[in-house]
C-alpha cells in the first residue's frame, strides 16, 4: 500500500514522501481500516518539523504520519466484537498520551488502530466531512470541559475560522454560551454562520484592548503573550486553555484567581468523539471542510495547510486520483 512516510524532520517538508509499505496486520483488539479520507492538522505539521519531540516522542524514523481518519472496517483483530467488516468509522488515530511515543498512520491506504478509540461515523456525513472532525472535535470538546464552560457564560475563542476554532464555536453555542472570536474580516460571515455572536478583526484590533470580563479564553493560535493577555480579559476566577502556546505556560503566573494552561488531549477512548457525533446527527454541529486534495497530492495538502489562515479543514480524498475530481 501507499503511505506518507516521515523520513527526517525538515522545515520545508523535504523529509516526507509517499512510499510503498506493507499493509499492517491487526493484532488483538485492533481494527484495520481502509482509509477513505483524512485531514491535515497543525500537529501533523509540527510533528513533521520535529517541533514536538519533547511532548510527543518518536523513537525512530522512518515512520507513518497523520491523525484523522474516516473509512471502512477492512479486517478485525482477535477479540473485537463491536464492529463488523464494512462498517463506516472515524478515529483520531494516535495511540499515545503526553510524554509517550507517538504512533500515527492516517495518511495511508490502510490504517491500524485500537478498536477502543474507533467510533461509528455519523451517517449524515460524507467520508471527507467525517475525516475533518476527529482531532478538532475531540480537542474542542475536551477544551470546553477544561474551562468548565456553561450556559450563559462568555468565551473568547482565538482563531475561529480554522478547523479547531470553527468546531469550538459550534460546541460552545450548543452549550448555550456567548461566543466572541478572532478572525480576519473576510471570515466574519463564516464565523457568524457557525454561531459566533461577535467577531474581532485581529489584523486591525487587539482583542486584549477590547474584550473584558469573559468567563473563558480558548486559544487555538498560540500568539505571543497569550497567557498574559488572557489574564487581562478574564473575569476574576476565569479559565484559560490553549492548544498552541506550550512554552509560555512554563513561566506564566496567574493573577486574580484565574487559571489554565495547555490541553493535552486524551483520545485513547471514544467518548468525546461520540459526543460530537450525537450533535452532528441532530444537525447542531456541522463540518467545516476547506480545500480538498487527492491522496496522490497529500504533500501539497500539508504544504497548503502549513501556510496558515485556512478556513475550515484541509482534507485528503483517498478515493480520488490525479485524474479524478476530489469528491465532497
Amino acid at each position: 500500500m501507499k503511505a506518507l512516510i516521515l523520513e527526517k524532520f525538515s522545515q520545508d517538508f523535504s523529509g516526507i514522501a509517499l512510499k510503498e509499505v506493507d499493509v499492517p496486520e491487526p493484532q488483538e483488539g485492533d481494527i484495520l481500516i481502509k482509509v477513505m479520507a483524512s485531514s491535515v492538522n497543525p500537529i501533523d505539521i509540527q510533528t513533521m518539523k520535529g517541533w514536538l519531540l519533547s511532548t510527543f516522542p518518536i523513537s525512530s524514523l522512518p515512520c507513518k504520519t497523520g491523525f484523522d481518519v474516516s473509512g471502512v472496517v477492512a479486517k478485525l483483530g482477535k477479540g473485537v466484537s463491536n464492529f463488523k467488516i464494512g462498517d463506516c468509522v472515524w478515529v483520531d488515530i494516535p495511540t499515545t498520551q503526553y510524554g509517550k511515543e507517538l504512533v500515527m498512520g492516517a495518511f495511508a491506504e490502510y490504517a491500524i488502530v485500537s478498536a477502543a478509540k474507533v467510533g461509528f461515523a455519523p451517517k449524515s456525513l460524507s467520508f471527507i466531512e467525517a475525516a475533518s472532525i476527529p482531532v478538532v472535535g475531540i480537542t474542542s470538546c475536551q477544551a470546553l470541559k477544561a474551562v468548565n464552560l456553561s450556559k450563559d457564560d462568555t468565551i473568547l475563542i482565538l482563531g475561529g475560522s480554522g478547523g479547531t476554532g470553527s468546531m469550538a464555536i459550534q460546541l460552545a453555542k450548543a452549550i448555550g454560551a456567548k461566543v466572541i472570536t478572532t478572525c480576519s474580516e473576510r471570515n466574519f460571515g463564516f464565523c457568524k454562520k457557525l454561531g459566533a455572536d461577535e467577531c474581532i478583526n485581529y489584523r486591525k484590533i487587539k482583542w486584549v484592548d477590547t474584550v473584558k470580563d469573559v468567563d473563558a479564553v480558548y486559544d487555538c493560535t498560540g500568539e505571543k503573550d497569550v497567557f498574559k493577555n488572557a489574564n487581562k480579559v478574564l473575569k476574576e476566577g476565569g479559565k484559560f486553555v490553549t492548544i498552541a502556546a506550550f512554552e509560555e505556560a512554563k513561566n506564566h503566573k496567574w493573577e486574580r484567581k484565574c487559571s489554565g494552561g495547555p490541553l493535552f488531549m486524551d483520545s485513547l477512548k471514544v467518548e468525546s468523539l461520540d459526543e460530537v457525533a450525537a450533535l452532528m446527527e441532530k444537525g447542531i454541529v456541522k463540518p467545516s471542510v476547506g480545500k480538498v486534495f487527492t491522496f496522490d497530492n497529500v504533500i501539497d495538502a500539508i504544504k497548503e495547510s502549513a501556510i496558515g489562515h485556512n478556513v475550515g479543514k484541509t482534507c485528503v480524498d483517498h478515493t480520488a486520483t490525479d485524474e479524478t475530481k476530489p469528491k465532497k
